[in-house]
């Protein structure tokens, strides 16, 4: 394995690149899938729970993972109830994150013969915030402004899929589940809500502000396959957002799988101890969600290792 870390941008966003190398014991010539993590962390940081543990269960898996830490002022700036001393000019406000994210992915295909990278199998994995850039990047990749933003032709930076886990891709649809007691105080301190002000770097973003950069409002036929999974029981993000945003897809004649699980609060990650120590952290259905969809993204199903052609 190849592991190295790179600078994004000139607002504090890097990658951590975990790399398979072709051996000639195996396939000297083999050409590996990769995808592209987001972790979550409300666009105030970014999770280490959706970070490694993710990226070593899909390395194991065969795959070449980029973990991308898209920018963050980080929670310490949120810190506080007054909006006055939170950042003036926040490193997340739209569209940044999805341009960080999309100069990755042309990283990506710009060195796809020095890594081993087969350029046409590069998917997008977000949770949470990170679901919500991966719903974004999905839906906004091939207009005009990105290929300016990003200095790359649209094709580079298009997703050939995308997997959104319990993300907020339906940003004016608010929870109708009450919040667990460890939960409110981040959210009660302050009457602003403090991920619209890091993605808009306003107190009070009108709706029409916050639907010009909703994922959902912008579902079309050239968004990317799409794997999306929630919990009913989510307190943080409504199940709603991934099943409506289904519906969307639906709409326009886009492949998609959605998985609902019944139990389980908000930001579960892998399901299981890997990325978490309480006992809330795991859940014996959602675990299945890495299986789920492997099965669905490889194009020959049921075979691990589907990716590649046997002789």
């Amino acid at each position: 394995m190849k592991y190295f870390e790179q600078k994004i941008g000139n607002n504090g966003a890097h990658a951590k690149f975990y790399f398979q190398e072709p051996n000639k014991e195996i396939d000297v010539n083999r050409k590996y899938p990769t995808i592209v993590v987001l972790p979550g962390g409300a666009f105030m940081w970014t999770s280490f729970r959706e970070d490694e543990p993710i990226a070593l269960r899909f390395l194991a898996e065969g795959f070449n993972v980029v973990v991308a830490h898209y920018a963050t002022d980080g929670i310490a700036a949120y810190a506080g109830a007054d909006v006055e001393s939170f950042p003036k000019h926040p490193v997340t406000k739209f569209p940044n994150s999805i341009v960080e994210v999309a100069k990755v992915l042309v990283f990506l295909r710009e060195n796809a013969e020095k890594y081993a990278i087969n350029p046409d199998q590069i998917s997008v994995m977000g949770f949470s915030a990170g679901g919500t850039v991966a719903g974004m990047l999905g839906v906004f990749w091939n207009e005009p402004w990105m290929k300016k933003l990003v200095g790359a032709d649209n094709a580079m930076f298009k997703p050939n899929s995308l997997m959104i886990g319990y993300g907020a891709v339906d940003l004016t649809r608010k929870s109708t589940r009450p919040l667990p007691a460890s939960m409110r105080h981040a959210n009660q301190e302050s009457s602003t809500n403090k991920m619209f002000y890091a993605l808009t770097g306003e107190e009070n973003p009108t709706k029409d502000e916050l639907e010009a950069m909703n994922p959902i409002n912008h579902v079309s036929s050239s968004t990317p396959p799409t794997f999306l999974w929630h919990t009913q029981e989510d307190p943080l993000v409504p199940v709603l957002d991934s099943v409506y945003f289904a519906a969307k897809l639906e709409e326009h004649g886009v492949p998609f799988e959605l998985h609902v699980f019944t139990k389980g609060k908000h930001g579960l990650a892998l399901g299981d101890y890997r990325s978490g120590v309480k006992k809330d952290q795991t859940n014996a259905q959602v675990f299945k969600w890495v299986d789920l969809y492997l099965e669905w993204l490889v194009p020959r199903k049921t075979i691990r290792g589907g990716f590649y052609e046997g002789i």
